[in-house]
């Protein structure tokens, strides 16, 4: 399994077009990467559970406070092989892709592919890392710590 280089823009375009158009422009076809998904993420005792990430992202869209994680996957090892939404709770949305680090030009295309789509000139390419952020000031520090 090859390891893969993180590529994370943060947009505060939080609306189901702007997450359709990411995902029909980098991950065409995709698969969801979870069989079903809690609210709140990770609770032990859920208020309710949805069972689509299109269900999950009508919820986060709607709810603006709402945090929640959402992965797709490519079939058949097509570039890039993952695609991911991060929903924080100041109301941005965190737009992510993965592929083979051994190709970092690729790499740094996506990521400047990804900054023109949403919009956005804040971003950054990680090794093998979520971003552990909670907010639009957390994700800035992140750019500094990955900065090339």
């Amino acid at each position: 399994m090859p390891e893969y280089s993180d590529i994370y823009v943060i947009s505060d375009k939080r609306d189901r077009g702007t997450l359709n158009k990411f995902l029909d422009n980098f991950l065409p076809d995709r698969e969801e990467s979870a069989d079903e998904y809690e609210i709140p993420q990770y609770s032990d005792s859920p208020d309710s559970i949805l069972s689509s990430a299109g269900e999950l992202v009508d919820y986060c869209c709607e709810n603006k406070t709402s945090e929640h994680a959402i992965y797709w996957r490519a079939p058949k090892q097509r570039k890039p092989e993952h695609g991911m939404v991060f929903y924080l709770a100041d109301g941005n949305v965190i737009y992510g892709l993965s592929t083979d680090a051994s190709d970092s030009k690729f790499a740094n295309d996506l990521l400047t592919r990804l900054k023109t789509h949403v919009g956005s000139a804040l971003g950054y390419i990680g090794y093998e890392a979520s971003p552990d952020v909670e907010n639009f000031d957390e994700f800035k520090q992140q750019i500094k710590i990955h900065k090339p």
